[in-house]
């Protein structure tokens, strides 16, 4: 990734204008960044759920937002902020590139770095699914892309900061992509727990706040079949069926 640019364009964000400028105060930045970060947060964990729902055929009205899952996106990107600033504050260290960098600059460098990262997150998943079954998952070449695409127009936003702020929005829309493909994988990749209901074959999928959701599976081809049973926390038909490996099944 390109770190630096010319430094005639850190001034970019500064020029002032004939308007009035709209200047916030540290706590509403703070506010503002908290905001979006769990917004973000929040849409990256429905993403990753619903890519997985897809792959299971299963509706998406029944999806339920995991309290845990948005908790863990907010701490990945707490800590990917705070390495960004930790990174900004060693550069700056001598004094020599307090310049550099406009704002609009800083942030789109931030998600392209963050959109990488998960981008490389997934590619290992592809890989890990290609070793495993020795076939490649063809929408992984709509995310390649996609992300090549944004990344063309990333490195040729040089002079404008609302190009910057443009290929910024890009990235937060290729991490989403991200993530949903990211949970079509996940559902291809995991060990999943099989049982028999009424001589059936059913995958436990998911554990929502009221129910458990089992999946019907076809042995042969080794992909749901469309039959979905939702089940009580609390029910005598889980307690009378185990539940293993589909490796073990076998």
């Amino acid at each position: 990734m390109v770190l630096f640019s010319d430094k005639k364009n850190s001034s970019a964000d500064n020029r002032s204008g004939t308007g009035q400028v709209i200047q916030f105060s540290f706590p509403q930045i703070v506010s503002l960044i908290c905001i979006f970060g769990l917004c973000l947060s929040y849409l990256l964990s429905a993403a990753i759920i619903a890519g997985r729902f897809i792959e299971y055929r299963i509706p998406l009205f029944l999806m339920e937002s995991s309290g845990s899952m948005i908790l863990g996106m907010a701490c990945l990107l707490f800590l990917a902020v705070l390495a960004g600033l930790a990174l900004q504050r060693s550069l700056n260290a001598d004094g020599s590139a307090k310049s550099v960098l406009s704002r609009s600059q800083k942030i789109s460098y931030f998600f392209s770095l963050l959109t990488t990262l998960c981008f490389t997150a997934y590619c290992c998943a592809v890989l890990v699914y290609f070793l495993k079954t020795k076939q490649l998952l063809s929408e992984c070449w709509y995310l390649v892309f996609l992300y090549a695409c944004v990344l063309a127009c990333h490195f040729k936003a040089r002079k404008s900061s609302l190009a910057h702020m443009f290929t910024s929005a890009a990235f937060v829309l290729i991490l989403i992509v991200t993530a949903f493909y990211s949970g079509i994988a996940s559902a291809k990749i995991e060990n999943r727990k099989m049982g028999f209901v009424n001589g059936e074959p059913f995958v436990l999928v998911r554990q929502q706040k009221q129910n458990y959701i089992l999946v019907g599976l076809d042995t042969r081809t080794d992909k749901p079949n469309g039959k979905i049973i939702l089940v009580p926390l609390q029910n005598t038909l889980l307690e009378q069926t185990p539940f293993l490996p589909t490796k073990i099944q076998r």
